[in-house]
């Protein structure tokens, strides 16, 4: 709210946006897709497949929004990752929703999604922690750029 409204003439989506909507889909893609090859490699049924996919891709969704809670400035604190209850009350429901959809049979059946072992759980949490570290290094990058003068943050 602090910043200025963009110029008339100035595209909405402008150069920098769009690397900020594309680079985390890119992650996100790469990752969902390498979890199903990954499961399928080692002969997991199709359901529990599906339910890793689907589960990589929540857990990095949340752990984008902690990322870009904070445009201009780390994460990586206290206060960003506790400092609105809101967001952690959203990010619980979310939570119980996934293990209902992952562990409930009743919405197993209608999704066709199966049990994950807790190893496998194990290695989707740790793909969304690494997810998080790069986007906040990401983040780190363009604001040292940016700070250098250079407008295409620290990545061009």
């Amino acid at each position: 709210m602090l910043r200025p409204p963009r110029r008339a003439g100035e595209p909405i989506l402008t150069l920098e946006l769009a690397s900020r909507v594309i680079f985390p889909a890119i992650l996100i893609m790469s990752a969902a897709i390498g979890m199903f090859f990954w499961a399928e490699s080692r002969g997991l049924p199709i359901e529990v497949a599906r339910s890793m996919v689907v589960n990589t891709i929540v857990v990095m969704e949340i752990a984008y929004l902690f990322s870009v809670r904070y445009v201009y400035g780390s994460s990586l604190t206290f206060r960003g990752l506790v400092g609105t209850p809101a967001v952690l009350i959203g990010v619980g429901f979310v939570i119980v929703a996934q293990f209902a959809l992952t562990y409930l049979p009743a919405l197993q059946t209608p999704f066709e999604t199966a049990a994950i072992a807790f190893w496998d759980g194990l290695a989707i949490i740790g793909t969304g922690i690494a997810f998080f570290f790069i986007v906040e290094m990401e983040k780190r990058l363009r604001l040292a750029g940016a700070a250098r003068g250079n407008p295409s943050g620290g990545l061009g």
